[in-house]
């Protein structure tokens, strides 16, 4: 399958490996440093498996169609990428957002109705240009978004599990979107604000209480919304914690290289959510502060 993977960082370039190793044809795009290293040397991934591959590297999309946009970026770049994206967007070409945060799948559908959202706890982390961690093995659950399926959704799985990464189909991802939402709104605000590795915050007895008490909020808020979860969050928290405990959460991988965060994607949404269905969230909405407020201090 010809796949394009659009803000090829941590989780791009990893995803975009494994499928490459598994002989599908692959382009990256992404950062100018990256494209380079990955074009001189191949790019690395260490960790939960060891390989190098050399798939197509370029910072600007490529003008032919692919079958598959796997879109990758940081939440607050999403509108910037599908604009610069739009004219490799065919009529038979389908988005693929793993990203975190809520509101991406909203954007693609501007550009087609062949949309499909996606979440992943699978762990990853850029060592350097061209060096990926693959730091836990996680699960990839997709599906037509805002709910549904199709042949071609199936065949994605189909092809991802093919080549490791292990994905189920679900009818219901705006579901799956909130859940793993709110597994970020905990792991990623607290792990930031304590500059922990993700395993911490089940070891440390001080903070279980606190990711119940963070997520429980931002379950209140879905309820409120009409969402449904095929896995309650917590679950999906602990499970999560567990298989990427010796990572370091993509937040606080922004915050130590002086960039902006996706806390607006994040905790953010949630409060702008509650605010809709007149609820409050004042968990998230102390963690947002804190980490907008920890932004402008890495700056």
């Amino acid at each position: 399958m010809k796949i394009y993977v659009l803000g090829a960082g941590s989780i791009g370039s990893l995803f975009g490996a494994l499928l490459t190793k598994a002989g599908h044809e692959v382009t990256l795009i992404g950062r100018e440093e990256h494209v380079r290293a990955i074009n001189k040397e191949g790019l690395r991934i260490s960790g939960v498996e060891s390989f190098t591959v050399y798939p197509e590297a370029t910072t600007r999309a490529p003008e032919e169609p692919p079958e598959l946009l796997l879109l990758t970026t940081k939440s607050y770049s999403t509108k910037t990428a599908l604009e610069c994206a739009r004219y490799c967007i065919g009529e038979e070409t389908w988005i693929l957002s793993v990203q975190n945060g809520l509101g991406n799948e909203d954007l693609a559908l501007k550009y087609t109705p062949n949309v499909i959202g996606g979440i992943t706890t699978n762990g990853a982390m850029l060592v350097e240009w061209g060096h990926v961690k693959w730091t836990g093995r996680g699960i990839t659950v997709i599906g037509r978004y805002p709910t549904g399926s199709s042949s071609f959704i199936k065949k994605v799985a189909g092809l991802f599990t093919d080549a490791g990464i292990e994905t189920e189909v679900s009818e219901n991802i705006l579901g799956w979107k909130w859940a793993k939402t709110i597994v970020n709104s905990v792991i990623n605000a607290l792990g930031t604000i304590l500059e922990v590795k993700n395993g911490y915050l089940r070891d440390n007895p001080y903070l279980e209480g606190i990711s119940v008490e963070i997520a429980r909020e931002g379950c209140e808020v879905a309820r409120q919304l009409g969402i449904e979860f095929e896995v309650h969050p917590l679950e999906l928290l602990w499970d999560t914690i567990e298989k990427t405990k010796e990572n370091y959460n993509s937040m606080l991988q922004d915050i130590r290289r002086g960039r902006k965060t996706e806390v607006d994607y994040i905790n953010g949404k949630i409060v702008e959510y509650a605010k809709s269905v007149g609820l409050g969230a004042p968990r998230n909405e102390l963690l947002w502060a804190l980490i907008k407020a920890k932004e402008e201090q890495s700056r």
